[in-house]
């Protein structure tokens, strides 16, 4: 059975799929709204008298201030407990509108509370009752599903995952009250004996250049499931515990016999790449990619022992810098050498032209995207300056046998049966 990559259908036509099934599966509506705040469409029952409810609690306010973009969740919430969870959709860098998904209740949120708030506001008894039997429709869910629902929505609008340690709030309660429920993800905890283990067995992968590391990073992630706070900024101790990993892959790396100019070079690149992160989802993706390069270099380093230290210099060069243009000349004026006597003394040891080595190291990133990130075809053949998808697949299918749509589907299987 062909697997369905998401960012295959427009983003307008996955936006209302999905307000169709969630508002049949669990009766949580989705909202259209325009730059101006104009209401394109609604799958709500109570459009207007809820619509009321957005505007009163100041969430549009917020939403709209500064004409600010949204390019991750935000969750919204106003003074009676109504929750909603709104972000930006986007097609090719052009905005279409803005995405709400709501209301609904957190299960801590009362009855008796609701009530309290509506008599706070609202002095007619008949309105309260009336208003009280229409909140009673609204769906009430735990933080878990909220949790869910936030993750699809963004995947629908973007195609990428996220993690709920980024999502934005409205309400400083509410942040409080998710990171109190649900912890938050990537750090060390409860048992740092075994946590330390696990570390050192992937750094012994890097050093050994171990090709199976992925059995032992995967493994990590049931240890390494919750944070312990310590400078109060989630983001910034993420990003302190990858900094400190990354400059032990870079130890362990020269131990296994990388050239320390291109160890070196790899740690400054990745601590430069962690401080431009934003969310912790990205950072997880960093250093799963900073881990294979890691190995896959010792790894190759050792599987080639006669090749010498200037060409093997210039093979990292390459694999460092295949998201950048790429010119032979350059290249070869990079390693001090003329282009025509830089090309003789690669392909003497390598075994390939340069130009056909730059490609399959760009294949190889490649393959890494498929497998670890929601990023589509076209994103990933622009990120490697393949020119165009058609090019790339072109390429790729060469390289690896296969399309890239296919290898993204074959590996999909392999995991769902792991």
């Amino acid at each position: 059975m062909k697997k369905i990559d998401v960012d295959e259908f427009a983003v307008e036509v996955r936006g209302r799929f999905l307000a169709a099934n969630v508002f049949a599966g669990a009766d949580l509506a989705m909202w259209s709204l325009g730059s101006n705040r104009e209401l394109y469409y609604s799958t709500c029952m109570n459009e207007k008298e809820i619509w009321s409810f957005l505007e009163l609690g100041d969430c549009l306010d917020f939403l709209y201030e500064d004409q600010r973009k949204w390019d991750r969740p935000v969750v919204l919430s106003d003074p009676i407990g109504l929750v909603w969870v709104a972000e930006d959709m986007i097609s090719e860098g052009m905005w279409l509108c803005r995405v709400l998904m709501g209301p609904m209740f957190l299960s801590k949120t009362s009855v008796k509370y609701i009530e309290d708030s509506l008599r706070e506001r609202i002095s007619s008894v008949f309105l309260r009752r009336q208003l009280t039997r229409m909140l009673a429709m609204v769906p009430v869910v735990t933080l878990p599903m909220m949790n869910q629902y936030v993750k699809m929505l963004h995947y629908t609008l973007t195609a990428e995952r996220i993690l709920p340690v980024d999502f934005l709030f409205q309400d400083e309660r509410t942040k409080q009250f998710v990171e109190e429920e649900e912890g938050t993800a990537f750090a060390m905890v409860n048992d740092p004996e075994r946590v330390m283990n696990g570390e050192m067995l992937l750094l012994k992968a890097v050093t050994d250049g171990n090709l199976n590391y992925r059995e032992i990073y995967d493994g990590r992630q049931d240890f390494e499931s919750e944070l312990t706070p310590v400078s109060g900024n989630t983001l910034r101790d993420v990003k302190n515990e990858m900094l400190v990993f990354c400059s032990l892959c870079c130890r362990a790396a020269i131990q296994g016999g990388m050239p320390i100019k291109t160890a070196k070079e790899m740690e400054v690149k990745y601590h430069t790449e962690i401080e431009r992160m934003d969310t912790v989802t990205k950072l997880k993706n960093l250093n799963a990619e900073m881990l294979d390069a890691y190995v896959r270099r010792v790894h190759d380093g050792r599987e080639n022992p006669l090749i010498s230290k200037t060409i093997q210099e210039c093979c990292d060069y390459i694999r460092a810098n295949v998201t950048k243009p790429l010119d032979v000349d350059e290249i070869a004026a990079q390693m001090g050498y003329a282009t025509y006597y830089f090309t003789r003394k690669f392909y003497k040891e390598m075994g390939i032209k340069v130009s056909d080595y730059i490609k399959q190291a760009r294949i190889e990133y490649a393959k890494i995207a498929l497998m670890t990130s929601g990023k589509s075809i076209q994103e990933i053949s622009d990120t490697l300056q393949f020119g165009t998808r058609n090019y790339f697949s072109r390429v790729f299918q060469e390289v690896v046998g296969m399309t890239p749509a296919a290898y993204r589907d074959r590996i999909g299987k392999e995991g769902e049966q792991a």
